[in-house]
């Protein structure tokens, strides 16, 4: 046999040993035993997250799942969210749900910031998720808060978890009970929270009234500066026991879907604690799920001179006003 021939052979058999070397690993179930969560953050490398999928045993090597995802030219589509990884999951499976199109089937599911409840409830039971038999209401901040301490301090315990359920991207597998949904919420919830440390930030307030200032923001208040202009409008308003006069408490009273909410004459003058027209200070609980976004500015106020707000419903704008006067007049221009 030449020589050359002999070489070829050789380089051969190297190239099939080595691509079953690397079959393997990419198949070669992990040791985890039952599923558990894994979060991906917005604009996480893809080192941190293979480094991360490896010191939690997801993989066995992290080298070879990123040579995986270059190979297949999937690395630029990872999704961030909140996964729950299957037991034994090989690499790839674990990118094949990762980087997947996440098409809102299945088992994948978003909260979309300022959601409520209630409406994230019936978003799961349609889609599957959730039984009709079970639901996210029956469960109060009692029944969590030796789990997750940091997040329920100075709250009334038979609160329901309105404000907590955190908007994002979330990979259920199939019959998670209502218990475990709302397992994952929260500790989705309260890693991101740890992740930018606001649960550090002091600001005279509890968690739980920024957590009720950041969902007014939410439903209130379209873009970042504004909504922290608005969160000093509204902690000034507090302080100065004023009233905070704020529309939609009064769709949340109403059990009216923020959108398709339509306030009367009558609306203002229904009897409950979530009317700030009515009764002063704020509203017992979060009157929707905020992202981050709106807890931020609640947690880090813009002081300004204003005591008046209102959105131009025709462009979203955010018009300011320092006077009660000045006020009228706007809402006479632009509502």
């Amino acid at each position: 046999m030449k020589r050359n021939s002999l070489v070829k052979i050789m380089t051969l058999i190297l190239a099939f040993g080595l691509a079953g070397t690397f079959y393997l690993f990419i198949n070669t179930p992990s040791s985890i035993i039952i599923s558990q969560p894994f979060s991906i953050a917005k604009g996480e490398s893809i080192a941190s997250i293979s480094s991360r999928l490896k010191q939690e045993n997801f993989i066995y090597s992290d080298l070879i799942f990123r040579f995986y995802l270059k190979m297949i030219n999937k690395a630029q589509d990872i999704k961030a969210g909140y996964y729950f990884l299957p037991a034994r999951a090989s690499i790839k499976n674990i990118v094949q749900m990762i980087t997947n199109n996440h098409v809102l089937t299945d088992g994948n599911f978003l909260i979309k910031e300022g959601e409520t409840l209630k409406e994230i409830e019936k978003n799961l039971q349609q889609k599957g998720i959730l039984l009709s038999s079970q639901n996210l209401g029956q469960w109060q901040i009692k029944d969590f808060s030796s789990e997750h301490s940091a997040l329920f301090q100075e709250i009334t315990p038979d609160n329901s978890l309105e404000g907590y359920l955190f908007p994002d991207s979330y990979h259920f597998p199939q019959g998670l009970s209502s218990l475990e949904i709302i397992e994952a919420f929260l500790t989705n919830f309260e890693k991101k929270l740890n992740d930018d440390k606001l649960l550090e930030i002091n600001n005279s307030h509890s968690f739980y009234e920024n957590l009720i200032i950041a969902s007014i923001l939410e439903k209130e208040v379209q873009i970042e500066i504004d909504k922290r202009m608005v969160a000093d409008i509204l902690w000034r308003r507090l302080k100065e026991n004023i009233p905070l006069q704020v529309d939609a408490t009064i769709c949340y009273a109403q059990n009216q879907s923020f959108n398709a909410c339509r306030l009367t004459d009558k609306s203002f003058k229904i009897d409950s604690q979530y009317n700030t027209y009515l009764y002063k200070g704020l509203p017992p609980s979060p009157i929707c799920n905020p992202g981050l976004e709106s807890i931020k500015a609640a947690l880090n106020p813009l002081s300004n001179q204003s005591w008046f707000y209102l959105t131009d419903r025709k462009t979203g704008k955010t018009i300011y006003s320092k006077t009660y006067e000045d006020h009228l007049e706007m809402r006479q221009r632009y509502l």
